[in-house]
């Protein structure tokens, strides 16, 4: 029987890779966690850290507007300091930091290695000149920007997430190419502080993969904001326009044919998709397959081909979420280190888009529920029956839930704000099958944004309870003399 240097191997120490580590060096597994440039990985220093801080600071700066429409003094608006910013998001980052750092591992009870590790065989990593080797070993590498193969891009320059965070200077104007949740959430971050932003796409529309209506909801926000987004739209080149970059695009219109525009913007933000950060590990070595950008193809155990060979997070490409992570990478711990079963479900993976209004999402959409042919029933609640929504100049949000044959829930998508806050109990609801009506059981504190799951089965419930039939019955039975709502309506349209 070989000996091994360690029981597990963990290379990457972003979110999966270091709640494997975690977990694993607790439960008294010897093991080697190798990262070659961050601890945290980009979800601490490039990625939902960095983004919602400034998503906050964007938000303060658009509230700051607001207020001054309500207030009898003029005063000059606040000018963003991109410099100011920077040290917050750098604050925020070094506080978190410590959770993530090689000192708190290494407590632990796991080696960490800092240095860029490869496979030389199956069962063996070489990491700044040493070879560790073990039964089990897992990739946790995560993933960068994809850049499009666009004609003069890289000699015009562009951002990513990795320096966007960085930047000296407020840009005048920015192309982001890119209307996902990256590009849409920076792109109106970057409009509230200042800059002229335009969002390209081929797709139809901002958000695809987020409910349509949903992302319907938050285009009109970015409309009244002022971003600018150009969709169906494929960048063919970018030319240099004196202190300018010069995109040029082609746009499909409706019947087929297409048109030629150009965007001319201070930078060019790249957020058109990702790839894995596999190239460097030498996976031949290992027998891995990899699949398109990359990815590592894994079962619903998080296994790749080579059956002790695990992969989590963005490497293999399934939820590029970091409580994805984090569940992927309790599912290995569990199979490592307990030797038990474990497989992931994600039917019931939530996610939210961090726009204003944020859109929250779990289990199916109307759209994937006609697609996957599954009967189904939408229930939608208008954010402008909630009382606080007015209160908040925040009643443009909807709430739809999708229920089966037998009113049980089978998705919830929120468009509102503080979305993610309010998708607590749609998580019970998909996850355990309840039924519509178990939203109405729980009493809410009035007034606040989480009425509107009890309004939604009201409205529902309504018509089933206050109705002719109904009060037929009770009168008999209980000798009631109103005459109900219509009765009522009519005889005071008569002057009786």
């Amino acid at each position: 029987m070989r000996r091994y240097s360690h029981d597990i191997i963990v290379i990457g120490g972003g979110a999966g890779g270091l709640s494997v580590a975690s977990g694993c060096a607790q439960l008294g597994m010897k093991t080697a966690l190798i990262e070659r440039e961050h601890m945290g990985g980009d979800c601490l220093h490039y990625g939902c850290v960095p983004s919602k801080t400034l998503l906050h600071v964007a938000g303060q700066f658009a509230a700051a507007r607001e207020v001054a429409s309500l207030s009898r003094i003029t005063a000059a608006a606040p000018q963003p300091d991109m410099m100011a910013i920077n040290a917050r998001i750098t604050a925020v980052i070094n506080t978190i930091a410590y959770h993530d750092s090689p000192q708190r591992f290494r407590s632990l009870g796991a080696e960490v290695f800092l240095g860029s590790g490869s496979f030389t065989l199956p069962n063996e990593v070489e990491v700044n000149g040493e070879h560790l080797s073990a039964k089990t070993i897992v990739i946790a590498t995560g993933s960068r920007a994809a850049i499009p193969p666009i004609e003069g891009l890289a000699e015009a320059g562009y951002l990513t997430n990795r320096d966007v965070f960085s930047l000296p200077e407020l840009p005048r104007s920015l192309a982001i190419l890119g209307a996902g949740p990256i590009g849409v959430e920076l792109g109106q971050a970057f409009s509230r502080l200042g800059s002229s932003v335009t969002i390209i796409d081929m797709a139809a529309r901002i958000l695809p993969r987020d409910d349509g209506e949903m992302s319907a909801i938050v285009s009109a926000q970015l409309e009244r904001e002022g971003v600018h987004t150009i969709m169906n739209a494929t960048a063919v080149r970018v030319a240099p326009g004196g202190r300018k970059k010069v995109i040029q695009l082609s746009v499909a219109d409706g019947s087929g044919a297409s048109r030629s525009q150009t965007v001319s913007a201070d930078q060019i933000l790249v957020a058109a998709g990702r790839q894995a950060n596999t190239d460097s590990l030498n996976t031949a070595a290992a027998g891995l397959e990899l699949g398109p950008r990359g990815y590592v193809p894994v079962d619903a155990s998080l296994r790749s081909n080579v059956r002790h060979i695990y992969a989590v997070g963005d490497s293999n490409g399934t939820y590029p979420f970091t409580h994805v992570a984090g569940a992927e990478a309790a599912v290995v711990v569990r199979r490592a280190a307990l030797h038990a079963g474990g497989r992931m479900n994600y039917r019931t993976v939530p996610w939210v888009s961090y726009t204003y209004p944020e859109i929250a999402h779990v289990g199916h959409s109307e759209e994937s529920a006609a697609r996957e042919g599954i009967r189904h029933r939408v229930v939608r609640q208008s954010f402008s029956g909630v009382d606080r929504a007015h209160a908040e100049a925040a009643s443009e949000g909807l709430l739809k839930i999708i229920v089966d044959r037998r009113d049980r829930v089978l998705g919830v998508q929120i468009a509102a704000a503080g979305a993610g806050e309010l998708l607590a109990p749609a998580l019970h609801a998909v996850g355990r099958k309840w039924k519509l009506s178990a939203f109405r059981t729980a009493m809410t504190p009035y007034p606040t944004m989480s009425e509107v799951f009890g309004r939604a089965v009201s409205a529902q419930l309504a018509p089933k309870l206050f109705n002719p039939r109904a009060r037929r019955i009770l009168r008999a039975l209980f000798r009631y003399r109103g005459s109900g709502p219509h009765a009522a309506a009519s005889a005071a349209a008569h002057g009786e």
